[in-house]
């Protein structure tokens, strides 16, 4: 298995494991009535279908309206002590599948056994600025390996000059853990349970660091490293700092990755293989030095207020194949958002129904299915105060149109402080595939649009690299922006890890 990462968010295996099939019940055209507040429906193939999260989905804080699964991405084994049953079949099906390669609990508890973790310490200690940036894995378990509690004597410079001293045990300071900005429960350098992580891409793993409060991206490595006969693959970060106090504190780290390490098993149980290096990067193409927002870092655009949306087709599957979109909608800017997908719709309506309609040139307005709302209540967990976001999903005879409601800067403020993210809604629709294809989809998937209610900084048009070679994903879609934006940016492979087009405001 090569680790390189595809930015590619595999759908929830409970998702995956419908089979679509158009509805059979057949309408009565002479009793279609005319009254468009009938409630004679054209049948969809299948109901959209809803997540919602921030950083890593909401647990207790989280409450929604109708019966939406959550908290379906992260689950600790210590708390299914009571091992595989129908019951976590029937409740928890992707982890009741993923169960069995779980790690075991060791001398140390939670984490690995003292031997293994007194192997990795050394390895790291004897091999810095080794490993790789990149790995593959979506669907994974983690163990904690912990921390060599390395200590610094780091100084304070006012100019040239040493104004103090301080003293800085790296992994007391790195207090939790994000992959690709979702936080990890109950997870710090010192202690952290077994847990099994689903579609969350091991991309830009960052830590917090407590003594400058602020989150530490890109001071890690993957090592692989072989301990008892086996390889095994582990996340390593080296600490570093920065603060002002009375003179300036400015470490970048010594290069050795043990301030903190977790330990990463295939969910499927497959093996690791052999590390790779990582490939020889060009510089990249750094923006006009004129720009008007030259504060605005296009490697680093989590940091600036925007809109990221990904669009993307499903793969084909031999056997029992259905088709679907799924729409990323990650909201870090106080604005609501719609998207327009321009599919006719006998591509979304079941065709036994659609039959009938275009052979008798009903008025179809009248009879495609109401909107679809999915309402959310969001706690904040500090003072009590509620949020109310929804997504609705309307099917009109031209399209799909999508729609976000509910953000608000006091929302939006209380999420990055506590989860380090905006919001992030996931919504699934389906095709029929007795009337359409991957190939006659796509060309119309290409010409959807993005509006939004207050207009970000930035607008972020997510693309991904899968396979061997990295390239562009061509089940990825086209989004475009309102035309008051322009690209700015278009990232690739060579340059980061996606594809991504960056539009900014005119």
């Amino acid at each position: 298995m090569k680790k390189k990462f595809s930015f590619v968010v595999a759908l929830i295996a409970t998702v995956c494991s419908v089979l679509v099939t158009s509805c059979s019940n057949e309408i009565n055209v002479d009793a279609l009535p005319s009254d468009p507040e009938s409630d004679q429906e054209i049948k969809l193939v299948k109901s959209p279908e809803f997540k919602l999260s921030s950083g890593s989905l909401f647990n207790a804080t989280f409450n929604a309206t109708q019966d939406v699964q959550v908290n379906v991405n992260y689950f600790k084994i210590q708390d299914f002590g009571g091992g595989k049953s129908d019951w976590m079949k029937n409740q928890y099906p992707v982890l009741y599948s993923y169960f069995d390669n779980a790690p075991s609990k060791t001398d140390r508890d939670e984490q690995v056994s003292q031997a293994e973790y007194q192997a990795v310490m050394a390895y790291l200690a004897a091999h810095p600025n080794e490993g790789s940036t990149t790995c593959d894995l979506t669907t994974y378990f983690i163990q904690n390996v912990g921390s060599s509690k390395n200590q610094y004597h780091l100084p304070f410079m006012n100019g040239d000059n040493v104004h103090h001293y301080a003293d800085i045990t790296g992994g007391n300071q790195m207090d939790y853990v994000e992959f690709n900005s979702t936080h990890i429960n109950d997870y710090n350098a010192v202690w952290g349970p077994r847990a099994l992580c689903v579609n969350i891409p091991l991309v830009n793993p960052r830590y917090h660091d407590s003594y400058y409060n602020t989150t530490q991206e890109n001071h890690y490595r993957f090592y692989v490293i072989e301990f008892n006969g086996k390889k095994n693959l582990y996340l390593c970060f080296d600490y570093a700092t920065y603060k002002y106090d009375n003179g300036l504190l400015d470490y970048k780290g010594d290069g050795v990755y043990n301030d903190w390490v977790i330990k990463i098993i295939p969910g499927d149980g497959s093996e690791i293989a052999p590390d790779e290096p990582d490939p020889v990067i060009p510089d990249p193409v750094i923006p006009d030095p004129e720009d008007p927002d030259p504060e605005v870092d296009p490697y680093d655009f989590y940091t600036t207020d925007h809109v990221e949306i990904n669009l993307s087709l499903n793969d084909k599957h031999e056997e029992g194949d259905w088709i679907h979109t799924k729409l990323s909608i990650h909201i870090r800017a106080v604005t609501d958002v719609e998207v327009f997908i321009p599919v006719a719709s006998e591509y979304y309506c079941a065709l036994d129904d659609m039959d009938i309609v275009i052979s008798h040139q009903l008025d179809l307005v009248k009879y495609i299915p109401q909107p679809t709302t999915e309402n959310y209540t969001i706690v904040n967990a500090n003072n009590g105060e509620s949020y109310q976001v929804s997504a609705t999903v309307a099917f009109e005879s031209n399209g799909i149109r999508i729609t976000t409601q509910g953000m608000t800067a006091e929302l939006q403020e209380y999420l990055q402080e506590t989860y380090g993210d905006g919001l992030t809604f996931e919504i699934w629709n389906y095709y029929n595939v007795d009337s359409t294809n991957r190939e006659q989809l796509k060309p119309f998937l290409d010409e959807s649009t993005v509006t939004f209610t207050s207009d970000p900084t930035l607008y972020v048009n997510a693309f991904a690299p899968i396979g061997d070679d990295n390239h562009k994903n061509p089940l990825d879609c086209v989004v475009t922006p309102p035309s008051a934006y322009s690209v700015w940016y278009e990232r690739t492979y060579e340059t980061y890890y996606d594809y991504n087009v960056l539009y900014k405001k005119q």
